[in-house]
């Protein structure tokens, strides 16, 4: 019966190694997380991707800092969405995105006692998170879709080099012409939209000269745009389906225009 009863039990181990899903993170290694956290970006720019927000995609990012036991050294992915919302508008921005997520995300907002602090988290399933948080006055919010420590694959490439910029959106050529420079050296982060056949997409320009007058350089440039953001060193609108945001900081400027999945 001993001996029986110990077939049984590896019969059944076997059975579930080969059947059942995975129950920690630690199971499927980052090769096997990585479409999963991509997807999940690609509905992530979705629903933050509306008309009175200006939304930025992250570049792809590995942490190889992390640890899966004391003696086991792993790696996590991670991607981010940035949106920069009107002044007051983050707590709702986060409620909409939050709406907007699909509902086996069971994503939920909260927001602490004071009505000061407010927090996104979602599941997008295999252990993958989305989270992001914000004050009530924050103008520009992170979220961010994570694998969590995972270990390592061969075949991956965990220092991807940038893509260069291939037939940047009107609104960049835009903003580059308005601040005097060529942005030839422009790179672009994609993901591919949930529904398929279109890919979200962002053009940066790093370390561009900037003007004198941010403001007075971009004003025949944000005619006619929605404007969510004009700070002295910030500028964020949206033209048609593009978000664009334009920054200077010590006399070099930065250009980003985001053509989402809609």
């Amino acid at each position: 019966m001993v001996v029986a009863w110990a077939l049984v039990l590896a019969g059944f181990a076997v059975w579930s190694v080969r059947h059942d899903p995975p129950t920690v993170p630690e199971q499927r290694d980052i090769a096997a997380a990585l479409p999963v956290l991509e997807r999940a970006v690609g509905v992530l720019i979705v629903a933050a991707d509306a008309g009175e927000r200006v939304v930025v995609l992250g570049e792809l990012e590995f942490d190889r800092d992390c640890a899966i036991t004391p003696v086991r050294a792993g790696v996590e992915a991670s991607r981010e969405v940035t949106v920069r919302v009107r002044a007051d508008q983050a707590p709702a921005a986060l409620d909409a995105i939050a709406g907007a997520l699909p509902r086996d995300y069971a994503a939920v907002v909260r927001h602490n006692k004071a009505g000061t602090r407010h927090a996104l988290r979602a599941d997008a399933g295999e252990f993958v998170a989305i989270e992001g948080a914000a004050d009530t006055k924050a103008t520009v919010f992170t979220l961010r879709a994570g694998t969590g420590c995972r270990p390592l694959a061969s075949g991956v490439d965990f220092a991807p080099a940038p893509s260069a910029a291939t037939e940047p959106p009107t609104a960049f050529r835009d903003a580059a012409q308005a601040l005097g420079v060529t942005a030839a050296g422009a790179t672009s982060s994609t993901v591919a939209c949930p529904a398929g056949g279109k890919t979200a997409r962002t053009v940066v320009a790093d370390d561009l000269a900037a003007p004198v007058d941010l403001g007075r350089s971009l004003r025949d440039v944000v005619a006619g745009a929605e404007v969510v953001q004009a700070d002295p060193h910030v500028w964020a609108y949206r033209i048609g389906e593009v978000s664009v945001v334009v920054s200077d900081s010590e006399g070099r400027a930065r250009i980003t225009a985001t053509t989402g999945c809609r």
